[in-house]
């Protein structure tokens, strides 16, 4: 069963989705900017079922280390069918996605995840550093960023999109809001991961976070593709008494 990317709702508040298919996987992205600096951002709570993850943890410094900018990663696997409503943690400025997936595991489907930052730099990139080798071959990929600087500028000008990934968020507005770029990619094969977002504008005191995570897929198809080759009889040799391959 292939990997499906159903439905997305992003804003600043909190998110619904309705209509979501049982078993399917849930991953909601938050990008966020606080004074508090010492914690992670909030595991998201849900009307539908629970969340869990809290992948990036504490995020980038910014402007003379007084400010926080923040990104988290959370998912629910096999969710229930109907309505999910997702409440997210207040910050001072949020920019939120919750995206719906079909084709995924039901079980343990968080496989390798990685998280990066830089605080009060001079900087036009921002990896999300690199994971581990991914446990399968069919998997999704999840990256999502949040950066910040005093002086702000309007367009930053973030690439867009990200090499290989399909956009769902981007907010590219650092002088009246919050830089965001949350997004995702199909894999096929096994290998590490990672990604690395650009923009152009230059701006002293910047702050930049960044997360990646690779959730399993249900590889069904590979799976009955290999038993489907184990079962199959050898052919008929021409000439070969019947019933001997």
């Amino acid at each position: 069963m292939a990997i499906v990317a159903v439905q997305t709702v992003t804003g600043t508040g909190n998110l619904t989705l309705n209509g979501v298919a049982a078993g399917n996987l849930l991953v909601a992205m938050q990008s966020g900017y606080r004074s508090n600096t010492t914690t992670a951002i909030a595991v998201p709570t849900d009307t539908g079922g629970t969340f869990v993850g809290g992948i990036a943890g504490v995020g980038a410094l910014w402007f003379s280390s007084t400010f926080a900018v923040l990104v988290g990663l959370f998912y629910e696997v096999n969710a229930a069918s109907g309505t999910h409503t997702v409440t997210f943690e207040a910050n001072a400025i949020d920019n939120k996605t919750l995206s719906e997936f079909s084709g995924m595991a039901t079980a343990s489907v968080l496989d390798v995840s990685q998280a990066a930052l830089t605080s009060n730099s001079d900087i036009t990139s921002q990896v999300t550093g690199t994971t581990g080798t991914t446990a399968q071959a069919d998997e999704l990929i999840i990256i999502a960023l949040a950066a910040a600087a005093p002086s702000g500028a309007n367009p930053m000008g973030l690439t867009n999109p990200v090499s290989g990934f399909t956009t769902l968020q981007i907010w590219d507005n650092s002088l009246s809001g919050l830089p965001t770029f949350h997004a995702y990619k199909i894999v096929s094969a096994t290998g590490t991961q990672s990604a690395t977002f650009n923009w152009t504008a230059h701006e002293t005191n910047m702050g930049a976070h960044a997360a990646i995570a690779a959730f399993k897929g249900t590889a069904a198809g590979v799976n009955a593709a290999a038993r489907a080759s184990r079962s199959r009889p050898f052919p008929y040799k021409p000439g070969s008494p019947r019933g001997l391959r």
